[in-house]
């Protein structure tokens, strides 16, 4: 029962069928709510159209005192509708007393109007016009209470000034039937649409599915019954039949694999033994090299040490080759590797309040390996923001030379590096000395081709990296 519920013939096709479902349902109320919108909308215009109206008809009445011309101008309006008592309007005259009403046994005239009906207190609440279109310059928006939506409007004469309110509220009966008779069809359809859908989307996702049923099927049993599966499964067209294919050359390369195991096995061994040798390689290198610079001895010992070079040299060869020809290949440097790097020392700075002025004119693309070029980098960048001095700014820029060389400039104000830090590039100190970022940036470098110099000049410090392209080195 379980392995049925995780099947994908039973939860693509019932994902399926409930998005269709889901998708009916989504329709179904947003055709409501439009539909509730666009009447709304017509009320809104018709009671806007009436306001406008009463706004050149009734003024002229008012002052001429005429209550029974107000009376028969609101009630020729008010009773135009399907139900009288869906729409009341009421005109107050300056002192806020009803001057007239289209209902007087409700709003009786000269008395102050009685709003319980309308409104109580807590109730009011501002309503946006349903439609751009329905809005007026210098007239409020509805207001909407209860089951009424209210529009007010001041009476003025031709002077501007005002001789009365006017209230016009409508009731939302004057749609609501025709929205209940709507979203009743609305719902009919999306059922019957459903009804009609769920089934064909299931039948058509279980058929589309089988091939792979199938094929996974055969997966549990021996190679011989999978490989018979997958040849009658390859010769369709679509992506089961490629998929099938696929399986086929995975059970060819699990074959190809198990003789090919054992001489994976070789190289990984030969490439941590090149690893390991390597390391300590180097440092016996620099080791005789600080000798034979500084070093005092007689000639038997500096032709010993001659040979000794040379050997090590050939050993650093034959590491360097099996390195070479086991690890994959770097990916080339690209102009977000060095954004990358400006965001990565971002801590960095904010602790010592340093700021940061960026300036990289890259192409997107650069010839050379991004994994030195990142770390022997970055390396200078945390040295430069450990030794700036605090509110300073640190600038960082990059750009390719005429001569097809990568320049990299980082410069911080500060006190100036230990003497044994600004060592010239061709002397790679030893690591246990100060600095060992920095020499670890120069070994990085000198392995692509690469310099690092270090300058420091009127309280600045200079730290320039230049890298020839791989074009240029490769000639």
């Amino acid at each position: 029962m379980q392995r049925m519920k995780d099947s994908l013939l039973i939860r693509v096709p019932l994902l399926a069928t409930s998005l269709v479902i889901l998708t009916a349902l989504l329709v179904a109320a947003g055709l409501g709510a439009l539909t509730r919108r666009y009447l709304i909308e017509d009320v809104d215009a018709g009671a806007s159209q009436a306001v406008a109206a009463w706004g050149k008809s009734l003024p002229p009445m008012i002052q001429q005192d005429n209550v029974w011309g107000v009376f028969e101008a609101l009630k020729a309006v008010t009773a135009a509708g399907p139900a009288n008592d869906r729409s009341i309007a009421v005109v107050l005259d300056r002192g806020s007393h009803v001057f007239a009403s289209s209902d007087p046994r409700r709003f009786p005239t000269a008395r102050p109007p009685q709003w319980s009906r309308l409104w109580k207190p807590g109730m009011l609440t501002l309503a946006q016009p349903a439609h751009s279109g329905v809005a007026r310059p210098g007239r409020p928006p509805p207001i909407s209470s209860g089951h009424w939506r209210i529009y007010i409007a001041a009476l003025r004469d031709d002077s501007g000034a005002t001789v009365g309110t006017l209230v016009y509220a409508v009731g939302d009966q004057l749609y609501q039937a025709r929205l209940r008779s709507m979203v009743l069809w609305i719902a009919g359809i999306t059922t019957i649409a459903a009804l009609l859908f769920v089934p064909v989307v299931w039948r058509m996702s279980r058929r589309m599915l089988d091939p792979l049923a199938r094929l996974g099927g055969s997966m549990a049993t021996d190679s011989a019954q999978a490989r018979r599966v997958g040849e009658v499964l390859a010769t369709r067209r679509d992506e089961v039949g490629a998929l099938s294919r696929a399986f086929l050359r995975l059970l060819a390369g699990l074959e190809h694999s198990r003789q090919t195991e054992k001489f994976a096995a070789v190289g990984t061994l030969a490439a941590a033994t090149a690893h390991e040798i390597n390391n300590p390689l180097g440092g016996m290198i620099n080791a005789v090299q600080t000798a034979r610079r500084f070093g005092r001895y007689d000639e038997t010992t500096g032709r010993t040490l001659d040979l000794l070079a040379r050997g090590l040299e050939q050993l650093r060869v034959i590491a360097q080759a099996l390195l070479a020809q086991t690890r994959p290949s770097e990916r080339n440097l690209n102009l977000q590797d060095l954004r990358d790097l400006a965001a990565l020392i971002t801590p960095r700075r904010q602790e010592r309040g340093v700021l940061m002025d960026e300036h990289l004119a890259l192409p997107d693309a650069i010839p050379l390996a991004a994994g030195p070029v990142r770390q022997a980098t970055l390396n200078i960048l945390l040295n430069a923001c450990h030794a700036a001095e605090r509110d300073s700014t640190l600038q960082f820029s990059a750009e390719i030379t005429r001569a097809a060389v990568l320049r990299i400039t980082v410069r911080n104000q500060g006190s100036a590096p230990p003497a044994s830090v600004m060592d010239p590039p061709g002397h790679l100190g030893a690591p246990d000395q100060p600095g060992f970022g920095l020499w670890e940036s120069r070994r990085l470098l000198s392995d692509i081709g690469g310099t690092l110099t270090l300058t420091h000049e009127r309280g600045w410090t200079t730290a320039l990296i230049e890298i020839p392209l791989r074009s240029l080195q490769k000639s």
